[in-house]
């Protein structure tokens, strides 16, 4: 089985978003070590250079009209933070437009959670300074900083945190607009209403532009300049003409006939690289793509790992020293950001959204905890960046915001260990309750979405969750197809999409391509033709399957490269994730997730339980001639042996060879495989299997007899701990002797293709196996070299 090295299905999210979501983490790096550098040059013998260098007075001067004469501190703050928050108001127009927000049931719990985790901590600090001038420091307690706790997350979270993320991201642009609504309505002064006119007309100029998706970058510029100086002139601050700006930058998905013009100059320009071809080619490709994503491309990475960074250096240091930690720490202020937003925040967002979910307003992502969820809600306390920038903007007194700004260091350091403290408690219950997958299947087959051989009514149901790249899911499809012929119209197959993207990375575009061809009526020749030709998965092999099946080709290009697909196969890996499948193939009988084999003898014996296959034919009695008879067994010294006589035989001693496992290290090997029973003189494995899969004794006992059915020449018995099995068994190779039940028992079956899987888990028990294994190995070369001296 093929599992994501991450062991998260990120494929379930659009790339785009995934690759916010790197750079937010990324960046929270940079952001931790530029705010200990402040803190250490603040508090350094050259810290009069630190307030030398922000206090440096700039000036721009336009004439007679505007001046904006400030220090290089105010510049950062009310120039470079433009640029952070017009970063995020381009994600949110195109979450909204055509990424994970489309959907806005997705979108109601983080956005009550973000509403009550901005109102709940604003009362909170309102409560610790009801009057005066330190009132004004409410909206300190606000704010979430998006790149610090996805960083947190990454450190602190869940070992498998994608949804969590998503939550955290989501929530966090709802925190942000509400605080910089915020700002723009409580912290902005002497209000002019002329520069409000013209920044309203920039607004209606943008939207315009955005309508008629004009794609050059200029264009933004330009209206986005204007923008600020009508901000700067308003008296609203200026950060609000970002966001704004982002807001109205159009996103939209690739259009067919722009990518074919594109690829029609680019191959022109290679033709005849003339400067007018360049040009044109070059202007075709950005038409081709919203200027909202290549502006996201182009400025995140400066936002994440220039312009935060910078503004933690300019404004987290602080001078500290006994007797501001003293003033702080029996100040209002102080604790009212503290408790505001290392408890306010969890209080917030942690009760209404799990209170949403309770009142069936909306559904977490995923299947993320209520633990997992106060975990986030903690970290949420992390109000670092914008914390900040509202503490320079509500006090006049420098010694209120220098409070304030001990305050954000002391709520963020607590948030962050609240949060780990959540998060550690959560997985300590979880593990106490066995938290296991689910086993069901999250979404009941339907037969208007989902691709079905076989009737659509028949009594069974055998779903997969495969990857076109997966070479374990090819070789699935021969026991599949197997099986089909087994059960005939009794069965109906289903097969779903799981590309796991970090370790195959042409499986998206092929189950897009898979989609693409079912829209013209040939998913199943597509199906089969991929699986037929995995190392031929490139967008150019795509092209090549679809001419080879007669489809029509310019409509499956342009369906797969405008990507239209892409939601149907991520909304496939989300049912995935919410059935428990974290790798493929995952088989799913009757609506129940099999574990284990996932051969054709395997599949057929799920799919009907004790009852034998329709049409199969009915098992064979124990004396049937292919089967050993009573007496027919014989022992070591190659006399008969009495199959009721075999539960006399006594388990060898232990080895270095063939040493036991411990409870510990079976249930390990259970959590990768499953139990079966031993049935005395049965065989482990029917017949036409590899048995290659790895054995481990539970109780009872278990007989390798060499030439089963025939010889029947009992080699080893086996008892409790005991682990069957030689070196080529680590590679998959096929075991020459049988495993028969001795005495009645139970035994755990690691498949084959979970073995890496299971012995990865536990380095002692990986050493155990492969060195016994090799002695194993050793004994046998021996025996054979004694063979051939005789």
């Amino acid at each position: 089985m093929t599992r994501s090295s991450t062991r998260e299905l990120v494929g379930q999210f659009a790339a785009p978003l995934r690759s916010y979501l790197h750079t937010e983490t990324g960046g929270a790096a940079l952001l931790l070590a530029a705010t200990i550098l402040a803190l250490v040059w603040a508090n350094s013998p050259l810290s009069g250079l630190y307030e030398d260098l922000w206090g440096m007075d700039v000036a721009l001067k336009i004439g007679d009209f505007f001046t904006y004469d400030h220090d290089l501190r105010h510049w950062v703050n009310d120039g470079l933070m433009v640029l952070f928050f017009f970063v995020i108001g381009l994600e949110l127009r195109r979450q909204l437009s055509m990424g994970e927000l489309t959907d806005r049931t997705r979108f109601t719990i983080p956005a009550l959670g973000a509403v009550a985790g901005l109102v709940v901590p604003a009362l909170v600090y309102l409560a610790f300074n009801p009057s005066g001038e330190a009132a004004r420091g409410w909206g300190i307690a606000m704010a979430t900083d998006t790149a610090f706790v996805l960083g947190a997350l990454a450190v602190v979270g869940p070992r498998f945190p994608a949804h969590l993320r998503v939550f955290m991201l989501s929530l966090s642009v709802v925190d942000d607009i509400g605080a910089l609504l915020a700002i723009a309505v409580f912290y902005s002064e002497d209000v002019t209403f002329t520069p409000i006119f013209v920044a309203a007309l920039c607004v209606l100029a943008l939207v315009l532009v955005s309508r008629v998706r004009v794609f050059r970058g200029p264009v933004y510029l330009v209206v986005g300049l204007v923008l600020w100086v009508a901000m700067v002139e308003s008296g609203i601050h200026p950060t609000l003409a970002g966001v704004v700006l982002g807001l109205c930058v159009s996103a939209y998905a690739p259009r067919a006939e722009d990518v074919r013009e594109a690829g029609a100059l680019a191959r022109a320009f290679g033709q005849s690289p003339l400067p007018a071809l360049a040009r044109s080619a070059k202007l075709s490709v950005e038409r081709a793509v919203s200027p909202n994503e290549r502006l996201t491309e182009l400025l995140h990475p400066w936002s994440s790992f220039f312009i935060i960074p910078v503004f933690a250096l300019a404004n987290a240091g602080v001078a500290i020293d006994g007797e501001l930690l003293e003033q702080a720490f029996s100040s209002p202020v102080t604790w009212g950001v503290i408790v505001g937003l290392a408890g306010g925040k969890l209080l917030g967002i942690g009760a209404m959204s799990l209170a949403g979910v309770r009142l069936g307003l909306g559904q977490l992502p995923g299947r993320i905890r209520p633990g997992e969820l106060l975990g986030g809600a903690a970290l949420g306390g992390i109000g670092f960046t914008i914390s900040l920038f509202v503490a320079d903007l509500a006090f006049d007194s420098q010694e209120l915001a220098d409070e304030a700004r001990v305050g954000i260091l002391a709520a963020s350091l607590i948030a962050l260990t609240l949060g780990w403290a959540i998060f550690a408690i959560d997985k300590r219950l979880a593990d106490e309750d066995d938290d296991a997958p689910p086993m069901t299947l999250d979404r009941p087959v339907d037969p208007a979405t989902d691709h079905i051989r076989g009737p659509a009514d028949a009594p069974l149901t055998l779903v997969e969750y495969g990857d076109f790249e997966c070479p374990f899911c090819g070789r699935a499809t021969g026991a599949v197809e197997e099986v089909r012929a087994r059960f005939g119209d009794q069965l109906r197959y289903v097969f779903r999409h799981l590309p796991l993207p970090d370790v195959h990375p042409h499986a998206e575009l092929a189950a897009e391509a898979a989609e693409a061809a079912g829209e013209q009526g040939f998913f199943w020749e597509m199906h089969d033709c991929l699986f037929a030709h995995q190392d031929r998965l490139t967008a150019t092999d795509l092209v090549d399957h679809a001419t080879a099946l007669g489809l029509d080709v310019e409509r499956f290009t342009r369906a797969l490269g405008s990507g239209e697909h892409a939601a149907r196969v991520r909304a496939d890996v989300a049912s995935a994730e919410a059935s428990g499948a974290d790798g493929t193939p995952t088989f799913f009988i009757n609506g129940t997730r099999l574990l284990g084999r996932y051969d054709a003898d395997a599949l057929a014996a799920a799919l009907v339980g004790d009852a034998p296959p329709p049409g199969a034919p009915a098992p064979l009695p124990a004396a049937d001639p292919s089967l050993p008879a009573i007496g027919r067994l014989r022992g070591p010294d190659g006399q008969g042996v009495d199959l009721a006589l075999i539960d006399r035989m006594v388990a060898e001693r232990t080895s270095d060879d063939y040493p036991r496992l411990t409870e510990a290290q079976i249930t390990t090997l259970e959590r990768f495989g499953e139990r079966r029973p031993i049935l005395q003189g049965q065989p482990l494995f029917g017949t036409g299997d590899p048995a290659a899969d790895f054995v481990v004794v539970v109780s009872g006992a278990v007989a390798m007899v060499d030439g089963y059915g025939t010889l029947n020449r009992v080699g080893r018995v086996h008892g409790p701990g005991s682990f069957i099995g030689e070196l080529a068994l680590l590679r998959g190779d096929v075991t020459l002797t049988t495993a028969v039940g001795a005495r009645d028992g139970e035994v755990v079956v690691v498949p084959a293709a979970r073995l890496a899987d299971a012995l990865g888990a536990d380095g002692e028990l990986r050493d155990i196996v492969s060195r016994a294994y090799l002695l194993r190995r050793a004994r046998l070369l021996a025996l054979a070299a004694q063979r051939d001296a005789t």
